[in-house]
């Protein structure tokens, strides 16, 4: 819970604003967002760090640690500009996130491995929905109110460029508070025997070893088919609220909180959905609603507060991420056999972060390239870049539901098998309702 808070106080639609406040456009969004991601390669290294460590509750301590620590620096970028030139702030504000972002991402390969210990395979499922419940339960109001309190402190201080960016700060610094002590419950947590990894030390056999295991595989496609979806609208997702619909973090904030309170509803079916009928049908679903949410995108338009609103329906169907949250993380440890399950996580987290970034900055580059041959100026950007960088990123992500239908999952039922069981449980429970008894 005081993970969700703090991380949804130190990303998301804050550091972008922030980040655009302080000059970031284009490309140089791109990399804000591509950097972190870039760094994740190294998460191949995973393995070999928890080897060190002894065991994988230890070295996600130490590694969070370290990781929420260094993030306390992040409210700093909102006061740097009164001594440093606004540039050189973004490119320091890129460098902190990716480092920040380097050592959770390797803590986030020795967490996983630990709960795969600490979860039976049988609830897992459940086990991450009523997890992502508690979170977002508590990551609502406070989101909410920080993108409101961000917004009131900008209009109050829109005349004053370096006293604006204290309005990014307070909320950061209260977010690195929560990640730094969200790690009290993961103290009192067990440790689990470690099983040292057949692949070890080496980032390319970590790598070697997913990549010949054939089921893997094919989760590994859909995986890094679907980050490359999500990256290459990253850079246009995130200006085009601000720049052309004129939309303020407050807004975001509230679009972002129905998005979480549709998670809160739907993770309460996902999981013990998953556990009975596997993560692939499951994923199916929630992929074909999170393609359908760029078509928002493209209706949105800043001619009135009614068509600018219509964005809202995007962040509805974002909903169905909580599929991905949930599903996700639970097949990735299915299909990893647990002698080397570190070696599988670092790899599949890896390879889609590489996926994720290389089309971020793709994405920023040919925005860039479609706003200079628009002709774009300091004015109003022009909408057609939008447009086609957000029917690529549809076509992009409706063409990973098709890849979900390969993997292999075992005990997985097709859409077919479940409505025909579902149709016939009807059938039987329809004679006995008419016959008077009760069941």
């Amino acid at each position: 819970m005081l993970w969700a808070v703090g991380n949804g106080l130190t990303t998301g639609p804050l550091v972008y604003y922030l980040a655009q406040d302080l000059g970031a456009r284009g490309l140089a969004l791109s990399l804000l967002l591509a950097t972190p991601n870039l760094a994740g390669l190294l998460r191949l290294f995973a393995p070999a760090v928890i080897d060190r460590a002894g065991d994988a509750r230890r070295a996600c301590l130490a590694l969070s640690l370290a990781s929420y620590v260094l993030i306390f620096a992040l409210p700093a970028a909102g006061v740097l500009p009164n001594f440093v030139a606004r540039p050189t702030a973004l490119v320091l504000l890129i460098s902190l996130l990716c480092v920040h972002q380097l050592l959770e991402f390797l803590a986030s390969v020795a967490l996983w491995s630990w709960l795969a210990d600490l979860v039976p395979l049988a609830i897992r499922g459940r086990y991450f929905a009523r997890r992502q419940i508690w979170q977002l339960a508590f990551q609502i109001p406070i989101i909410l109110a920080s993108g409101y309190f961000t917004d009131a402190w900008r209009s109050r201080h829109a005349g004053e460029p370096n006293a604006l960016l204290l309005g990014y700060a307070l909320p950061s610094l209260a977010g690195a508070m929560c990640l730094l002590a969200s790690l009290v419950p993961l103290v009192f947590m067990p440790a689990t025997p470690y099983v040292r990894a057949a692949v070890r030390g080496i980032a390319w056999r970590a790598l070697v070893a997913p990549l010949v295991d054939w089921r893997f595989v094919r989760l590994l496609a859909f995986r890094v088919w679907f980050s490359f979806a999500n990256g290459i609208t990253q850079a246009v997702q995130s200006t085009y609220p601000k720049r052309v619909l004129n939309l303020g973090v407050g807004d975001l904030a509230a679009m972002s909180t129905t998005m979480r309170v549709g998670q809160l509803a739907a993770s309460r079916w996902i999981g013990p959905f998953s556990d009975r009928y596997g993560n692939r049908p499951t994923l199916v679903v929630g992929q074909a609603c999170v393609a359908a949410s760029l078509l928002f995108f493209l209706a949105a338009s800043p001619a009135t507060t009614a068509t600018r609103w219509l964005l809202l329906g995007a962040w509805v169907l974002w909903s169905a991420y909580a599929v991905h949250n949930i599903c996700l993380p639970n097949l990735m440890l299915k299909l990893a056999p647990q002698d080397d399950r570190p070696a599988y996580i670092a790899a599949h987290d890896a390879l889609a972060s590489l996926s994720h970034a290389a089309a971020t900055v793709l994405g920023g580059f040919l925005f860039d390239r479609l706003l200079t041959r628009e002709g774009a100026t300091g004015g109003a950007p022009p909408i057609m870049p939008y447009t086609i960088l957000f029917w690529g990123g549809f076509a992009l992500r409706a063409l990973a539901v098709p890849l979900l239908s390969i993997i292999v999952e075992p005990g997985a039922r097709t859409w077919r098998e479940i409505v025909a069981g579902l149709a016939a449980r009807r059938g039987v429970q329809r004679p006995r309702e008419s016959s008077g008894r009760s069941l």
